[in-house]
């Protein structure tokens, strides 16, 4: 009788099974561990879980949460804010559970210098790839983990199997870094990430050290100019080892052959270890990004900061609430109907005598709606939440219905243009979201037209061009 009398109270009083209207929050706030950086090097990891507060825990003890919004800085220990031209998010994810399950995500991820492991094959990235055959299991298993259609959801489920448990884990950002700063994450009324039993939360923080210190003034950055360091360029310390496909003896992720036949066709760096110049393949975690032969970095002083968490989640019971649970999917501009794609390209620079304002590369794809490769999935999903992902020279990134031309979501860069942290001069310090009250739905293997636009004014190594949106599926 706990439901009907659940939905006569909602009714009576105006609200309605699946609304948040009615619904009370409560916002906290987390901090991580301290994370220690010198002069141009990166950290690039999971971090041990962090315990969530014992009210809340005690809260949804065999409950489920509501995670309906989320904000992510990097501060000092005093709590102020770190400026970007500082320290540079690349990007960031964390996943929240129980404790067990967090541990055990944490402890899959260890030695894993790009935050992932890395598989050694194309299966279930590049449609028809087969992996190198093996007769070890859990190689097999962590392959097809890898490289699965929800890479991010079978790496929970795999934490769940270690736990020996099978609860919801909410899973957020994935790809999203300095741009998100200062863009909204509340998802629309009815929706949100639930996580049952929450106890815990594991992150990985891409953080870039960029600021020189005072015995460098020749490379101290002044107003207005962002660190080379943000394109994570390969050194001559890094070892490309074309013959293995290894960069530093590691399986780089993802592995090189992943590009679109476009931008292969297009010869673009990015695709091929053989003319790689730099980028998340070149961010291992520890590295540094600056020539060391010319450098003592022992010599540098260590600059620590903080990644912060501002979580705000419905106190009443998710479940019982009917709120609709989101899960992450992606597209990417160097994917197709073939591949899940790169991840990340080059930006050659415009030819000489080029306007500036007519200075735009522009590039797009055509991929199925669900993200995949398969193209036989059926099932339907609704987009509650997109947004892009570009890193410093784009300009906006577009997702269209490739059957009917429409638009779905334009996705804007917000360039800052002050000091202060947050509004960083030329630097990207928000994206446009397209947040739907009435979510569009689709098909599994509807296809969507994503184009990217950056600006060329000078050459780009490394960069990205992604929508990160949460899905719902439904009933067919």
């Amino acid at each position: 009788m706990r439901a009907p009398l659940l939905f006569l109270l909602l009714a009576a009083s105006g609200c309605i099974l699946g609304s948040t209207r009615c619904a009370k929050e409560t916002t906290i706030e987390l901090l991580s561990a301290p994370i220690k950086l010198r002069y141009g090097q990166v950290h690039n990891t999971w971090q041990e879980p962090i315990d969530l507060p014992d009210d809340v825990v005690k809260k949804f003890e065999n409950g489920t949460m509501a995670l309906v919004d989320y904000m992510i800085d990097i501060v000092y220990e005093n709590g102020s804010r770190v400026p970007l031209y500082d320290t540079y998010n690349h990007h960031y994810i964390f996943n929240m559970g129980t404790k067990k399950a967090m541990n055990s995500l944490y402890d899959f991820m260890q030695d894993a210098p790009y935050g992932f492991q890395t598989p050694d094959g194309l299966e279930g990235w590049v449609k028809g790839a087969k992996n190198p055959s093996s007769d070890d299991e859990d190689a097999i298993n962590n392959r097809k983990l890898l490289m699965s259609p929800q890479m991010m959801a079978a790496m929970r489920a795999k934490a769940n199997e270690a736990a020996e448990q099978d609860p919801d884990i909410a899973m957020v950002g994935g790809g999203s870094g300095a741009e998100e700063r200062g863009t909204p994450h509340r998802l629309p009324e009815g929706y949100a990430y639930l996580v049952d039993t929450p106890e815990a939360l594991a992150p990985l923080f891409h953080f870039i050290n960029t600021k020189a210190p005072d015995s460098l003034p020749e490379e101290q950055l002044k107003t207005g100019e962002y660190s080379p360091f943000l394109q994570c360029p390969c050194t001559p310390q890094r070892v490309l080892n074309e013959e293995n496909g290894t960069v530093d003896g590691w399986k780089p992720f993802p592995p090189f052959g992943t590009c679109s036949k476009q931008f292969y066709e297009l010869e673009n760096p990015s695709c091929s270890l053989e003319t790689y110049k730099g980028g998340f393949r070149c961010c291992e975690n520890g590295n540094y990004l600056l020539d060391t032969d010319n450098y003592n970095v022992d010599e540098f002083p260590e600059d620590v900061v903080y990644g912060k968490f501002v979580l705000t989640f419905l106190d009443d019971d998710a479940r019982e609430l009917g709120i609709k649970e989101t899960t992450g999917i992606g597209h990417d501009v160097t994917g197709s109907l073939e591949t899940r794609g790169n991840i990340e390209f080059d930006v050659p620079q415009c030819e000489n005598g080029t306007l500036p304002e007519d200075c735009i590369y522009e590039q797009s794809t055509v991929m199925y709606a669900d993200g995949g490769i398969d193209g036989s999935t059926d099932g339907k999903f609704l987009i509650p939440y997109t947004v892009g992902h570009l890193h410093v020279g784009g300009i906006d990134i577009s997702l269209y219905d490739d059957s009917t031309g429409e638009l779905i979501c334009r996705s804007e860069a917000i360039y800052g243009n002050g000091t202060e942290p947050a509004n960083e001069e030329n630097y990207i310090v928000g994206m446009t979201p397209c947040i739907f009250d009435d979510p569009p739905v689709f098909n599994k293997n509807d296809k969507f037209r994503i184009v990217s636009r950056y600006n060329n004014t000078k050459p780009h190594f490394g960069v990205m061009s992604l929508f990160l949106s949460t899905s719902h599926e439904i009933d067919a």
